[in-house]
């Protein structure tokens, strides 16, 4: 046998090994895959491709080398290297892949790694790879290849230039890393979750379960929200109007009351602000700050409380009504409101007002926080509170003082009962308040009308100067 295979030119003790370790190796790569196959285990797919194309192309090159000793220079010996170093070079990269980044842990940097820049450093090795391939089996000069390939990239190139500026710019925003996969982002009018990032695109998964693609170069030029940096809170803003007779501050507490939802981050707290006076209506916005992942929940309970709160206040959210009038107009079209007269005769204790003073009543209107008259301010008569409820206070050392609290039916101000006189502490609404303003001659008629509402306005003018006299003096202490 030996003899023959001398004859014939053949190296028998490499063919021998060759043809027992070769079944061998098949043989133990094969149970191998089918002992991965069973545990499900990733590395099921490399040692097939050992087993399919590394084994048998190495074995293939051994026997042209060894048995048939072919030289190094003889074209079937070079293919057959150049089979060898390929098959090696991607079981090697499928390797590193799935050991470093498929098995990675949720979280961990290898997790995190883009699939575009694997995909970019897998064409790198490959490239290295195949220059030394070409350089070492092929034994061929690089300079001439990279010349030529210099030449073809200006081509490909033109033709390609679609392609290759979203390549570019996948490459920019991989340096720049604005987003990663399973962020939360937003590029003009197209939203969603990050699922992959690659050469060409980025695929987004929106609300609505739609996978939507959008182009690198795309991504290059717009802006781009994320809202999952630096950490997944989104901002929501909800407008709604209020008819004109509901007051301000009354309509804010509701909405205030109505960001208690559920979900709604309360740091930092809402705010409830008045926007705009529009035609029919003034408009408020609501704004809050709630997880992006509980941002449609939240948002639609909050908008559905908001009619129920406006129920349970007595607000009234209006719509344009157009109206064809066919009469002639004799009264305003407003809700009338009770005049001053009606308001002070409808406070307890104050006597009828002669009809020569009646002009000289006014109501006001304040707004909780408003500063209803402050020290040094011209006081031209007494205020009575009507509703809401006043603070008179003092200022020391820059802080507010409280010397008494006036309610509803009360009179504050009393310094100017008699002339123009000036304030000496400041009146404060702690609510929303609606103030009447009595002119010197309106007190003088009433306290011409009834003793007793003088002599109660003068005990109460001395009790407030006590407590005043009392907290200066203190402060001076």
């Amino acid at each position: 046998m030996s003899e023959l295979l001398a004859g014939l030119g053949v190296h028998w003790p490499a063919a021998l090994g060759l043809a027992v370790g070769f079944p061998i190796a098949l043989v133990i790569l094969n149970e191998l895959a089918f002992a991965l196959a069973r545990a499900n285990h990733p590395l099921v797919k490399i040692v097939r491709m050992l087993r399919t194309w590394v084994v048998p192309s190495v074995a293939f090159a051994l026997f042209l080398r060894l048995v048939l000793e072919r030289p190094a220079s003889d074209l079937w010996a070079r293919l057959a290297t150049t089979v060898v170093w390929v098959s090696i070079v991607i079981a090697m990269l499928g390797t590193v892949n799935t050991v470093v980044f498929e098995r990675a842990r949720p979280g961990s940097w290898q997790h995190r790694v883009p699939n575009l820049l694997r995909d970019l450093i897998r064409l790198l090795l490959v490239a290295a790879a195949a220059a030394l391939v070409y350089s070492l089996v092929w034994d061929r000069e690089l300079t001439g290849a990279v010349a030529a390939l210099g030449v073809t990239s200006i081509v490909v190139g033109l033709a390609l230039q679609e392609p290759l500026g979203n390549l570019f710019s996948g490459l920019m925003l991989l340096m720049e890393r604005p987003f990663e996969v399973g962020d939360t982002i937003e590029v003009g009018t197209v939203g969603g979750v990050v699922k992959e990032i690659n050469w060409r695109s980025a695929h987004l998964k929106s609300n609505r379960g739609v996978m939507q693609i959008v182009p690198n170069s795309t991504l290059n030029k717009e802006i781009i929200s994320n809202f999952s940096r630096p950490r997944p809170i989104r901002l929501e803003e909800i407008e709604v109007a209020f008819s004109y007779d509901d007051p301000p501050n009354a309509v804010r507490k509701a909405l205030l009351e109505v960001a208690d939802t559920p979900g709604v981050l309360q740091d930092p707290p809402p705010i409830a602000a008045t926007l705009a006076y529009g035609d029919s209506a003034v408009t408020y916005r609501l704004i809050y700050r709630t997880t992006e992942e509980d941002r449609w929940p939240v948002r639609n309970e909050v908008v559905t409380r908001i009619w129920y709160a406006a129920r349970r206040h007595g607000l009234t959210m209006p719509y344009p009504i157009v109206s064809n009038l066919h009469y002639q107009q004799t009264e305003s079209f407003g809700k009338s409101r009770p005049s001053a007269l009606d308001q002070l005769t409808a406070v307890p204790g104050f006597p009828p007002l002669p009809a020569d003073v009646v002009e000289e009543l006014r109501t006001l209107t304040f707004g909780r926080g408003e500063m209803i008259f402050k020290e040094g301010d011209e006081l031209r008569g007494v205020h009575l509170l009507l509703s809401g409820a006043v603070s008179l206070q003092v200022v020391h050392a820059g802080e507010p003082r409280e010397i008494a609290a006036v309610a509803s039916g009360q009179s504050f101000g009393e310094a100017g009962m008699y002339g123009v006189q000036v304030a000496d502490l400041r009146a404060v609404a702690l609510e929303d308040s609606e103030v009447l303003r009595l002119s010197p001659e309106v007190v003088r008629a009433l306290f011409e009308a009834s003793p007793r509402l003088a002599r109660d306005t003068g005990h109460t003018l001395e009790v407030r100067r006590r407590a005043l006299a009392s907290v200066r003096a203190g402060a001076r202490a």
